[in-house]
């Protein structure tokens, strides 16, 4: 017996640092992960909404390589009339007005101030401007900006929404008028009134309404819009530009498809794609996704769209040995709500980034915990041990919260995958967190479940 007993205590001693507590879990939620040494439900599909730009990241790095740019090119056949341009629009998602507005001043220089025509090819990307699956009133809204040929400036217009005098229309600023047109519809009401809600109503060419009521001390509301009409939008940014490199031009803008170029021409790349994708990755941009996600289709000589992207990605995957046969990749930002991917295999991707040369540039381009990007005011990762230790990805949608990536000791590194679907809170529970009165009972769940990796990264 005190043979048995010493043994025990034996035991005791040897274990006890390796045994953890058992973390409880959210009620509702279903919770899916992986690391080295343990799993739940890893190979259940689920929504990953952000995390699977790293799944685009992977792709894009393998198939179009980190020096990869956009080239965004303005021909040009001088006549006596004055230049015949031909924009040759690539759905580069960092193109700017300045982009633009130099590319105009190159031909400027070259060939006069006089444009006697403006032709624009927007046929880089073709079929639906927005994914399979993507949840209809999210359009309208910045981060749903359309994936497009004719990207500029985010495809986005800043606005805010202040309240005016109890009764009457709130006060609403719009950046630029010209480029988007919204009827504000919201009704300034007394403080005691039941909660108020906007509606954004999205029209064609981008003619929007804004419904609702707002309360009168509420804060001023900062409001991004995303265009609907990428044609109109275009134009307008064109026609300005045009101004400003001192061009003059009286004619109207045409699209057209598959346009050749004429034989003097001025080009503007863009950032290479590795730093594409590190802003991409760390401040989770949903139009670069979108964008290089078309590219890798259209840089194998397939029609720019999201099916023919998706078809890409499946089978560089696959080529890599990972298993794609029953998940469902319908865009390349995790914007819709189709999308569906399991734990092991982003478990898979993050082992791939550690093991492959080329892809191992992209583990120090995920959001750091508690400093940069998506990460940085997160708020079950803003202390130690976990602050500054933890490369991840984040995704969130409503009833989704994953992340994924690793744990960094010294020069070591522990990948992980933490899925939550079926995220849902009661009433009481919301006023707490929104109060930050505690703690988003998924985001206790995804502290506790990382200091215990943490604590079992030997």
């Amino acid at each position: 017996m005190r043979a048995i007993v010493r043994f025990s205590a034996f035991l005791s001693i040897v274990l006890t640092p390796f045994f953890v507590h058992a973390i409880v879990e959210p009620p509702g939620a279903l919770i899916s992960f992986v690391s080295p040494d343990s799993s739940q439900h890893a190979d259940l599909l689920l929504t990953p909404a952000s995390t699977l730009k790293v799944v685009t990241a992977t792709v894009a790095l393998k198939q179009l390589g980190k020096d990869y740019r956009y080239t965004t090119k303005l021909s040009i056949k001088p006549s006596d009339k004055g230049m015949h341009l031909r924009l040759h629009m690539r759905g580069d998602p960092s193109f700017t007005s300045q982009d633009l507005v130099t590319l105009l001043n190159k031909a400027k220089t070259r060939f006069g101030s006089k444009v006697a025509s403006i032709q624009v090819d927007d046929s880089e990307f073709t079929g639906h401007n927005r994914s399979q699956g993507q949840v209809w009133n999210d359009i309208g809204i910045c981060f749903a900006a359309p994936a497009s040929s004719l990207n500029i400036d985010n495809n986005c217009i800043n606005g805010n929404l202040k309240p005016g005098k109890v009764g009457q229309l709130s006060r609403l600023h719009i950046s630029d008028s010209r480029l988007l047109n919204i009827d504000n519809q919201i009704i300034t009401v007394s403080q005691n009134h039941p909660d108020c809600e906007q509606n954004l109503r999205v029209g064609d060419h981008n003619q929007y309404s804004l419904q609702g009521c707002i309360k009168a001390n509420s804060s001023m509301m900062p409001l991004r819009f995303s265009i609907n009409d990428e044609q109109r939008y275009f134009s307008t940014k064109l026609k300005r530009n045009l101004v400003r490199a001192g061009l003059s031009f009286k004619g109207n803008i045409s699209y057209q498809q598959q346009l050749s170029p004429y034989y003097e021409s001025v080009h503007h790349l863009s950032a290479p794609l590795l730093e594409l994708l590190e802003y991409m990755l760390v401040e989770s941009d949903n139009l670069t996704a979108d964008s290089v996600f078309k590219t890798l289709a259209r840089e194998q000589q397939r029609a720019g769209t999201y099916q023919q992207a998706s078809k890409v990605v499946v089978e560089q995957l696959s080529a890599l040995g990972l298993d794609l046969s029953r998940a469902q990749i319908r865009d390349g930002s995790g914007l819709s709500r189709e999308n569906l991917i399991s734990a092991n295999l982003l478990y898979q991707i993050m082992q791939l980034w550690q093991s492959d040369p080329q892809l191992q540039a992209l583990i120090k381009r995920l959001p750091i915990a508690g400093q940069t990007g998506t990460l940085k005011y997160r708020r079950s990762l803003t202390r130690a041990p976990l602050k500054a230790q933890v490369l991840a990805k984040s995704g969130y949608v409503n009833g989704v919260v994953n992340l994924v990536g690793f744990i960094e000791k010294g020069d070591q590194l522990r990948p992980f995958v933490l899925m939550a679907n079926g995220v849902s809170l009661n009433e009481q529970e919301a006023t707490a967190v929104k109060k930050r009165q505690t703690l988003h009972p998924i985001l206790r769940y995804e502290k506790e479940w990382l200091e215990q990796q943490w604590q079992a990264f030997n």
